[in-house]
């Protein structure tokens, strides 16, 4: 169609839809920019310009036009697709046509509307190669928020008349002459809605630097570019990231097909004496997947400009960024942590890399991870156990680099402690060579004889400067045990503070129906017996109440000090006080056995604080089972200390046998779980050269069983 006269085109649709699909669900105008250039990639454009005029203050010449050399649109398709809800064209066509075949980012036909969220006023024009004319739109967005606005005042149930679910807004149609070999789309928005600071450009600069995973390598790029004259440093300015280039350490992880087993291989990564390898194992469950991490070293970090940002692992489906978008929070620790890598609870404790460390991400394809699927409030993943056990994947290959680091740390350590150690030893030798040198030489003048005094005096005082610093770097190193002492205990005692609120909660619950009773009836002179029962009963549930208070007020106690303690009267406390409501409350048979009642020189609290972590991790799995039971053996074997503790539970499983006592894994994440419990366990066992394993279970037909043995020579 082609006609340079204004006539009018309307759209059918609830009018409130606008607003849903656009300035409610796009809640950045960040991300409503990121749609429309996601718009140009699927269109298979190559370049897309961005102008940014006038923003600050704003007026009627205020503008931002994103201009791309894409297909274009006929006529018919303006008509029939451009502002029609969910069109099927890309879900029926999954890539943009030859000879591009871009798997679309665009999906659901909704990202049209993030213009509202931008500005009040949109004129499109855009034309396909070969036409001689451009079709030109214009649309009000605030046309549509009148007749909402008029249509949410109308009582339908009186006025059937006036009742609409769609209505007919003019939009201004005309077209203008173009020539034919020219192709693509110019939006041009106007009444914009806010005003861009500098720092708000900043922000789309770094967004869309991420639109196409960085170092794709196509045939066809696809480049964005920036024009903002009021803002110098973004004017002609190519959207690109610099950062990676900057990283101090990177590693990209592929897959392959083994033709002949009919299988995908996926490469992964670990650490191995102070080397990371990259090894091979059968995919799981999520499929075949790339996975690329850069990580950034403080010296890394200094060279950044302001436009480089480290944050965290993003996910690429077919090479464009899939969910979430480009969703922004003022504050960053509220911002999406896709995998969870922030809330990794004290983490500089157990120096763990933050999103501010690295970056990278994941590769998928629709066709390799179908499972892995965009939710659709755009924030995040469909939670399902693909998805689930590819946070986990990463995690671990994110624990892998963090053991490497700490490894090389430790080492570095380690070396400049012998350092120190060796510049004492060494400053004794030139003393004493100064010492020999002044003894030998018989003609030796006054002057050197005292430089030479002055040389030996200035070495004590280094000697004693390089002891004093030997000194206090293992004080450093102390204090960091007891740092990481600290934490183990937080932990438990954040497991315990849940069960003891409840416990309080009950008590203090009987104790005021029974205070209650004692109080009505004993004034009256009746109901003796089951007052003197009810009396009883308080002094019982304060006596459980000062058991409880007293095991939390343990936790003021100094973590590192050894006492002898009885273990039969370690373990009865576990199980008959400080954990006897919690198995009343879950229905839990619990039962202990210590065949040698004999003393243990250890910490008792970072003791019971084992067993405390394996009765909760026992807790959490037993959650869905019914007849549910504990089981503890304690004895002596030769001069070692053995405790087998056991549950009925649903078990193991055996692919994440050898990674249970891994810091931060955990499968009970829906309940709390933080991945410590098993890692506290073996990291308290290991300092007293002890060990923990999972053993064939004691219960059937499932169940775990981990035997812990503790030297009784330390």
């Amino acid at each position: 169609m082609e006609n340079n006269s204004p006539s009018i085109l309307h759209f059918k649709f609830d009018v409130s839809t606008f607003r849903l699909l656009g300035r409610e669900l796009i809640t950045d105008r960040i991300t409503a920019l990121f749609e429309l250039v996601k718009n140009c990639y699927d269109a298979n454009a190559e370049k897309v310009d961005i102008t940014f005029d006038s923003l600050n203050p704003l007026s009627e010449k205020s503008r931002i036009i994103i201009r791309d050399d894409g297909l274009g649109m006929t006529f018919e398709d303006i008509r029939d697709k451009w502002m029609v809800i969910g069109t099927s064209s890309k879900r029926r066509k999954k890539t943009s046509p030859a000879p591009y075949n871009r798997v679309v980012a665009g999906k659901k036909g909704v990202g049209r509307f993030a213009v509202d969220k931008l500005g009040g006023k949109l004129v499109m024009k855009t034309k396909k190669k070969g036409s001689s004319v451009w079709h030109c739109l214009e649309t009000d967005w605030t046309k549509y928020s009148e007749e909402e606005d008029r249509q949410l005042k109308l009582d339908f149930e009186e006025n059937q008349v006036e009742q609409k679910l769609f209505t007919d807004i003019d939009n201004k149609y005309w077209t203008e002459p173009g020539e034919t070999e020219v192709q693509g789309t110019v939006l041009e928005i106007s009444s914009l809605n806010d005003v861009w600071l500098e720092r708000d450009v900043i922000r789309a600069y770094r967004e869309l630097s991420k639109i196409v995973r960085p170092t794709l390598n196509v045939k066809y790029p696809f480049n964005i570019k920036f024009h903002v004259p009021e803002y110098k440093a973004y004017d002609d300015k190519l959207v690109e990231s610099l950062v990676l280039a900057k990283a101090t350490l990177s590693y990209a992880l592929k897959y392959r097909f083994d033709t002949g087993e009919q299988k995908y291989y996926q490469e992964y990564l670990e650490e191995s004496k102070g080397s990371l390898v990259v090894k091979e194992k059968e995919t799981e469950i999520f499929g075949p997947i790339g996975f690329t991490i850069y990580y950034y070293d403080q010296e890394g970090k200094k060279n950044f400009t302001k436009e480089d940002r480290i944050d965290g692992i993003k996910v690429y489906r077919d090479g464009i960024i899939a969910t979430p978008f480009a969703e922004y929070k003022s504050s960053r620790d509220e911002q999406k942590d896709l995998f969870g890598i922030d809330k990794r609870r004290w983490s500089g404790f157990f120096e763990k890399l933050s999103t501010r460390d690295i970056l990278g991400w994941v590769d998928i394809t629709d066709e390799l991870n179908p499972n892995i699927k965009d939710s659709t409030n755009r924030q995040d993943f469909v939670d399902n156990k693909e998805w689930n056990a590819l946070q986990v994947f990463v995690i671990s290959q994110i624990h892998q680099v963090e053991l490497y680091l700490k490894h090389k740390k430790d080492y570095k350590k380690k070396e400049n402690a012998e350092k120190l150690k060796n510049a004492g030893n060494d400053l004794d030798d030139i003393k004493q060579k100064v010492k020999r040198l002044k003894g030998q030489t018989l003609l030796i003048s006054p002057e050197v004889d005292n430089e030479l005094d002055e040389i030996a005096s200035k070495l004590e005082t280094i000697k004693q400067n390089v002891s004093a610093s030997t000194k206090d770097y293992e004080r450093m190193e102390e204090d960091k045990r007891q740092q990481e002492n600290i934490m183990f205990s937080l932990v438990s005692l954040q497991a315990y503070a849940g069960q003891i609120s409840h416990i309080l909660r009950i008590s203090i619950g009987i104790i005021k129906r029974s205070a209650e009773f004692v109080a009505k009836w004993v004034s009256l002179g009746q109901k003796q017996d089951k007052s003197i029962k009810h009396a009883h009963r308080i002094f019982e549930e304060m006596n459980n109440l000062s058991k409880a208070m007293n095991f939390m007020l343990s936790y003021a106690e100094d973590d590192s000090t050894f006492e002898f303690f009885g273990i039969k009267d370690s373990i009865t406390e576990l199980f008959e006080d400080r954990y006897h409501y919690l198995f009343e409350e879950e229905n839990i048979k619990a039962e202990y056995a210590v065949e040698d009642d004999f003393e243990l020189s250890y910490n008792k609290k970072a003791f019971q604080d084992m067993f405390g972590n394996l009765i909760d991790n026992s807790v959490k799995a037993m959650r869905n089972c019914q007849d549910k039971r504990i089981k503890c053996s304690v004895y002596r074997e030769n001069d070692n200390l053995v405790m087998l503790f056991s549950d009925n539970g649903p078990g193991i499983p055996d692919e994440i046998r050898d990674r249970i006592f891994d810091v931060f894994y955990t499968t009970t994440a829906d309940l709390g779980g933080a991945g410590l419990g098993l890692y506290i366990v073996r990291t308290r066992l290991n300092a007293i050269k002890g060990t923990i394993t999972l053993e064939p279970n004691e219960f059937k037909p499932t169940g775990a069983t981990f035997k812990i043995v503790i030297p009784l020579i330390h």
